[in-house]
C-alpha cells in the first residue's frame, strides 16, 4: 500500500565524508596553553552554550582543542567549511562526529531522516535531540568556522536543537561573528558563556611565552611591549613577526615598522615567508595552494614533486602556516591567510594554462581515489567542462542525497548553455530547482535561450534530439504556468505537449513535500477554490485531457478533486473520487498523495458520522508509516487523530502527544509543521489554556498571510474568533469570523465551519440574532446564515 521515502544516504554517506572535518584537531608543541582562558572554559559546564567569537586569527580554535585535549572532555568536533552551508550537508557531518564521539548514537536512522524529502526539521531534530537524551556522559558538539553558515535554515535548527538539548549536552560555537541565534534569551537565562576578542588577545606574559616556543631570538621587554601594541594581541601577527625576526639582528627596527594591517600581512607572507625558501619549497607551495585540503600522494601527483611527505616535515618543524587535520599527520592544509597569498602569487607568476593543468592533476586524482566533489570541482576550475558535465551526470542522485545541491546549482551556472543542455540531466535540474526556488523568470529566460540556441543552429543537434528538448522544454513552461496559476497556458502548453508526457513523466513534477490537506499548498493554489474548480472545468473537457493532467500531477489529481469537493461540501462526490485515487495510487505508494487521501478519508467518513471508522482509517495507516519508518507522514495523521479526539470531549491522549513531539507555544512557528500547530491550539482551548492558543494563533496568522495560504487564513480566523470568545472579547471575536465568513465566502468554502462543531456554530447563530440594523458587512451576514442552515441539515450530507 505505502512505502517510505527514505533515500539512502547512508549506503553512500561514506564516500563524500572528509573524516578530518569530523576530528578534533591535535596538540602543537608550538601552541601556548592560556590557563585563564582554560578556566573560563571550565565556567562552560553551567551553560548549554559556550561561544567564542572573533576575527581570523585570534586563536578560537586552538583555545577550544586545548581545553577538549587537557581537560579530557568527550567532543563531538565539526569544522566547517563554504561547502556545508547547506542544511544536509551540514547536519551529515554534525551526525558522523556525534556517532564518532558516542557509538550508541544512531547515525544510521539519523542520516536516514535526513536524506528523506518528506523528514521535516522538527522530526529530525527531534529524532537526534532523543539520541542525545540516551547518553549518559557529558558531550559537547563542537561547530568550529560557523560563521561560514548562513543558510536560515541551518540556523533554525540548530535554535530548535538548542532550546531542548538534553542536560547532559553542551554545544560550542567558534565563529567570527555573531551567529543569528537567540543569544540574548540564552543570556538572559545563564545559559550562554561568551568570550570574545578582548579576551583571547594575547597578554604580556602569553606573548613572552609565545616568542619562547615561536623564536630562537630572545626579545628585549620593551620590544615585545611594543610588539604588543602592534598586534593588539592577535596571534596571528604576532606569530607572523616571530617568524621574520630569527634571521634580523635589528629586530627593535623591524618592529617599529611592523603593521597590524591585513594589507600588510599579505604582503609581509609572501616577501618575508614565501622568498626566504628555496625554490624547490617556494615551487611545492604555490602548486599545491590550489588544494583545499592534502596528502602527500594527492601533493605529489599535483606538484609533481616525490618527496611530499619530506616537504611536509620540513613546513611542519618550521612552523610554516601548514596545520594538520588528523592525529596521525596525514592530511593537512595551510592557514588560510597563508594559501591566500600563495593563490594570489600562483596567479601572477603563471599562466592560466599552467594552473589549469594543476586542477586538471587535482582531479584526475580524486576521481581515482572516489571523491567526486573534489574532483568536479577541479575539473570545473581546470576548465574541463565536458568531463565535468560528464561526471555531474554520473553522479547526480550521490550529489543531491549527500547534501551537495548548492555546490552542483554553483557548477550549473558556469556550464555554458551549449554544453549544458547536452546533459538532459542537468538541464532539467537547473531549470526545476530554479522554478522551485521562485526564480520563475529566471527559469523562463534559460528555457526561451534553449530554444533560441536549438533553432538558431540547426546542425547543433539531430532532428529527433531537438524535438525531444523543445517537448521537455514545453512541459518545464507547463509546470511553471501551473505553479503560477496560469491554468490556460498550464492547459494550452500540456494539449501541445501531451506524448511526451509518458516518455518524460519526470518532467512536469508536482510533489507534495509535506501537506496534510493537499488544496493549501502549491497543487491547490494556496487554497483558491474557484481556480480548483476552473482546472477541474478545463480537465472535464476531454478524456485525453483528463488522463494528461492526472499523469502530469502524478497521482495528485484525485486527491485534489476529491479535495475540492469535499470543502464546497460535495461530501458523497468526494468519497467517490477519493476511492479511486487510493485506488490508482495503491500501484505507486506515494505517501505524499495517500497521507492527504487517507486523512481527507476520515474527514469524510467523520462528516457521515462514522467515527469508528475515521478513527480506524486513521490507525491503520499509523501502523503503515511506522513500519516504513515515514516519521513526517506519521506525525501528520496522529495529529489528524488528536483533532477526533478532541472532538470526542477527550484530552488525555492529546496532552501525552503535544509532550511527545515537543509542541510549545514559545517555539517559532512554521508553514512545515503549521497542522501539528493548530492542533496544539484546539488542546490548549479544550484545557482552559486559551491565552496561549492566541498567543500561538497571531504567530500561525503572521505565516499564513506572508505564505498566502487562503484555508489556513479562513480556519485561523475561526480559532480566533472561538478563543476571543471564550475569554469573553466578544468585538474581537466577531471580528475575527467577520473576516473568516468574507474570505470563505468568496471561494465557495463550507467543510472548514461544518467540521468545526457545535461551539462554532453556537457563535454563528448569536452573530446572525445580535446583528445590528443595518447589518455591517452584508455578504458575511449572508453567508453566515447560509452556513446556518447547512449545519442544521448536515445529517443529509448534501451534495
Amino acid at each position: 500500500m505505502m512505502s517510505s521515502l527514505s533515500g539512502p544516504m547512508s549506503e553512500s554517506h561514506h564516500k563524500f565524508v572528509i573524516s578530518t572535518k569530523a576530528s578534533l584537531p591535535p596538540l602543537s608543541e608550538h601552541d601556548v596553553i592560556r590557563n585563564r582562558l582554560m578556566e573560563r572554559l571550565d565556567e562552560s559546564v553551567n551553560s548549554k552554550l559556550t561561544l567564542i567569537s572573533a576575527p581570523a586569527g585570534f586563536g578560537k580554535t586552538t583555545l577550544a582543542s586545548h581545553w577538549i585535549h587537557l581537560r579530557h572532555v568527550r567532543a563531538a568536533w565539526v569544522s566547517l567549511d563554504e561547502g556545508d552551508n547547506q542544511f544536509l550537508r551540514f547536519w551529515g557531518y554534525l551526525i558522523e562526529s556525534v556517532g564518532r564521539c558516542h557509538s550508541s548514537f544512531d547515525q544510521v536512522t539519523s542520516r536516514e531522516l535526513l536524506a528523506s524529502p518528506g523528514t521535516s526539521m522538527e522530526t529530525l531534530m527531534s529524532f537526534i535531540l532523543n539520541e542525545l537524551s540516551q547518553i549518559s556522559t557529558p558531550v559537547v558538539i563542537v561547530l568550529d568556522d560557523y560563521h561560514v553558515i548562513t543558510d536560515a535554515a541551518v540556523h533554525d535548527s540548530l535554535a530548535f536543537l538548542l532550546q531542548h538539548l538534553p542536560s547532559m549536552s553542551r554545544l560550542m560555537i567558534l565563529s567570527r561573528t555573531l551567529p543569528p541565534l537567540p543569544l540574548s534569551r540564552w543570556r538572559v537565562r545563564k545559559q550562554l558563556l561568551q568570550i570574545e576578542a578582548s579576551e583571547l588577545r594575547f597578554t604580556m606574559d602569553e606573548i613572552e611565552a609565545l616568542q619562547e616556543k615561536s623564536s630562537e631570538q630572545t626579545l628585549l621587554t620593551e620590544d615585545l611591549i611594543l610588539l604588543e601594541q602592534k598586534t593588539e594581541g592577535w596571534v596571528a601577527g604576532l606569530i607572523l613577526a616571530f617568524l621574520s625576526i630569527d634571521d634580523r639582528e635589528d629586530v627593535s627596527s623591524f618592529l617599529s615598522t611592523f603593521s597590524g594591517s591585513h594589507h600588510f600581512v599579505f604582503d609581509y607572507l609572501m616577501e618575508e615567508v614565501l622568498l626566504r625558501q628555496s625554490e624547490e619549497l617556494q615551487s611545492f607551495l604555490l602548486q599545491t595552494s590550489i588544494l583545499d585540503r592534502m596528502n602527500a600522494p594527492l601533493a605529489e601527483a599535483v606538484s609533481g614533486h616525490l618527496n611530499a611527505s619530506e616537504m611536509f616535515h620540513i613546513l611542519e618543524k618550521s612552523h610554516m602556516f601548514l596545520i594538520p587535520l588528523d592525529d596521525t599527520r596525514t592530511w593537512f592544509r595551510y592557514h588560510h591567510l597563508f594559501s591566500d597569498m600563495l593563490n594570489n602569487r600562483l596567479t601572477t607568476k603563471s599562466s592560466a594554462d599552467a594552473r589549469e593543468e594543476l586542477h586538471r592533476r587535482a582531479y584526475v586524482w580524486y576521481e581515482e581515489n572516489g571523491l567526486i566533489i573534489e574532483a568536479i570541482e577541479h575539473m570545473m576550475q581546470a576548465g574541463d567542462h565536458d568531463k565535468a558535465a560528464e561526471c555531474m551526470e554520473q553522479h547526480l542522485s550521490e550529489i543531491m542525497k549527500n547534501g551537495h545541491e548548492s555546490a552542483l546549482k554553483n557548477w550549473l551556472q558556469k556550464l555554458p548553455l551549449q554544453r549544458l543542455i547536452c546533459q538532459p540531466d542537468l538541464f532539467y535540474y537547473r531549470a526545476g530547482s530554479m522554478a522551485l526556488s521562485g526564480h520563475v523568470e529566471e527559469t523562463q529566460n534559460l528555457l526561451e535561450r534553449t530554444l533560441e540556441l536549438v533553432n538558431h543552429d540547426e546542425s547543433l543537434f539531430p532532428a529527433e534530439k531537438r524535438n525531444e528538448l523543445e517537448m521537455r522544454v514545453g512541459l518545464y513552461r507547463a509546470s511553471i504556468a501551473f505553479y503560477q496559476g496560469d491554468i490556460d497556458t498550464f492547459i494550452e502548453l500540456l494539449d501541445t505537449h501531451r506524448e511526451g508526457l509518458q516518455r518524460f513523466a519526470t518532467i512536469v513534477k508536482v510533489v507534495n513535500l509535506g501537506e496534510a490537506l493537499l488544496h493549501r499548498g502549491p497543487i491547490g493554489f494556496g487554497g483558491r477554490l474557484k481556480k480548483m474548480a476552473y482546472l477541474a472545468s478545463k480537465v472535464s473537457e476531454s478524456p485525453e485531457r483528463r488522463a494528461a493532467v492526472q499523469y502530469a500531477l502524478q497521482g495528485h489529481g484525485f486527491v485534489f478533486l476529491a479535495d475540492l469537493h469535499y470543502e464546497s461540501n460535495r461530501v458523497n462526490e468526494a468519497r467517490a473520487i477519493l476511492e479511486e485515487a487510493i485506488g490508482v495510487q495503491g500501484a505507486s505508494q506515494n505517501l505524499g498523495v495517500l497521507t492527504p487521501g487517507v486523512i481527507l478519508l476520515s474527514k469524510i467518513q467523520q462528516a457521515q458520522g462514522d467515527w469508528e471508522a475515521a478513527v480506524t482509517t486513521l490507525e491503520q495507516a499509523i501502523k503503515y508509516t511506522q513500519s516504513v519508518n515515514s516519521p513526517h507522514w506519521q506525525q501528520l495523521l496522529e495529529a489528524r487523530l488528536i483533532r477526533l479526539q478532541l472532538l470526542q470531549g477527550t484530552t488525555a491522549g492529546a496532552l501525552i502527544w503535544a509532550e511527545r513531539r515537543h509542541l510549545h507555544v514559545t517555539d517559532r512557528t512554521s508553514i512545515s509543521r503549521e497542522y501539528e500547530n493548530l492542533t496544539l491550539v484546539r488542546l490548549l482551548m479544550s484545557v482552559n489554556e486559551t491565552e496561549d492558543a492566541l498567543s500561538l494563533l497571531k504567530n500561525l496568522e503572521t505565516d499564513a498571510w506572508q505564505a498566502d495560504r487562503l484555508g489556513s487564513q479562513i480556519e485561523i480566523q475561526l480559532l480566533l474568533a472561538l478563543a476571543c470568545h471564550d475569554l469573553k472579547r466578544p468585538v474581537q471575536a466577531v471580528q475575527s469570523l467577520e473576516k473568516a465568513l468574507f474570505l470563505a465566502e468568496s471561494e465557495g468554502y463550507v467543510r472548514i465551519f461544518l467540521d468545526e462543531g457545535s461551539r462554532l456554530f453556537e457563535l454563528l447563530t448569536s452573530y446572525v440574532t445580535q446583528c445590528s440594523d443595518p447589518v455591517p458587512n452584508e455578504a458575511s451576514f449572508a453567508y453566515a446564515k447560509v452556513l446556518l442552515a447547512l449545519y442544521e441539515g448536515r445529517d443529509s450530507c448534501s451534495n
